[in-house]
């Protein structure tokens, strides 16, 4: 008897107990739908592809670092760094990747050039205001907003996941934690990609990690001493030159 009355309070907790909450605040499952993918690359070019956008993304942060300097002085009003003069450096110091480029990479790069013009047209305000020091511009800024145009265009998606992440926009998934935690244990010697297949949505997409590193002008913020605020008020991470801060993360849907 007593047995029985147990299990009929418990069946009548399950059914007036409303269900258990879903997490607030996480992302929404699914999503990916095809049309996202307006451009794709057949399977044997995708490879090659990711790597190509992977470097020229690499060669434009160092343009953007070359310039830092200007960028921070409160003296100098226009810093001569237009998007036009930015493309044309930026066009030159790929050139030699891109003579072996097939049609759809070309097609791919130049949407690439056009995006990441965009980006330092719509910041020159930002970057030729006189009497203000810091202006809230650094290569990952570029990266980031860069990566959000050309993502509108083409629907590959090139981002910076981050070894501990400022920006919410760096909030690496499962695939990119993984490569982070890759390169991060296996040291500075480790600078092979880490590639692989997936499926987003119905769609196969080819993903390309490789290690970005810390170079010596990105201690002031992320160097030592570690838990030390920063100029812009984070924690310092502790961390030394050629050290991990986060992945170059690049996904391609695949045509084939």
């Amino acid at each position: 008897m007593i047995a029985r009355i147990a299990a009929l309070a418990a069946l009548f907790l399950l059914t007036t107990l409303p269900a258990a909450a879903e997490q607030i605040g996480a992302r929404a499952k699914g999503g990916f739908a095809e049309s996202f993918f307006m451009e794709k690359v057949p399977r044997a070019e995708a490879r090659a592809t990711a790597e190509k956008l992977a470097k020229g993304v690499i060669a434009a942060r160092m343009i953007i670092f070359a310039y830092a300097g200007k960028f921070v002085d409160p003296a100098l009003g226009d810093k001569g760094f237009s998007g036009e003069v930015f493309e044309n450096q930026w066009r030159s110091a790929v050139e030699s990747d891109l003579i072996d480029a097939t049609p759809s990479q070309k097609r791919l790069f130049e949407k690439l050039f056009w995006a990441g013009r965009q980006v330092i047209d719509n910041n020159q305000e930002r970057l030729n205001t006189k009497g203000v020091g810091w202006k809230n511009f650094l290569p990952a800024k570029w990266e980031r907003e860069m990566g959000q145009v050309f993502a509108a265009r083409t629907g590959i998606v090139i981002k910076q996941p981050g070894r501990a992440y400022r920006s919410p926009m760096n909030v690496p998934d499962d695939t990119e934690r993984n490569a982070l935690e890759h390169y991060v244990k296996a040291g500075h010697a480790e600078n092979k990609p880490l590639t692989s297949y997936a499926k987003w949505g119905k769609q196969d997409v080819y993903r390309h990690m490789e290690p970005i590193r810390l170079i010596p002008a990105c201690l002031g913020c992320h160097g030592k001493p570690k838990g030390e605020p920063d100029m812009l008020g984070f924690e310092k991470d502790g961390l030394e030159a050629g050290d991990i801060i986060g992945v170059m993360s690049v996904t391609i849907g695949v045509s084939d």
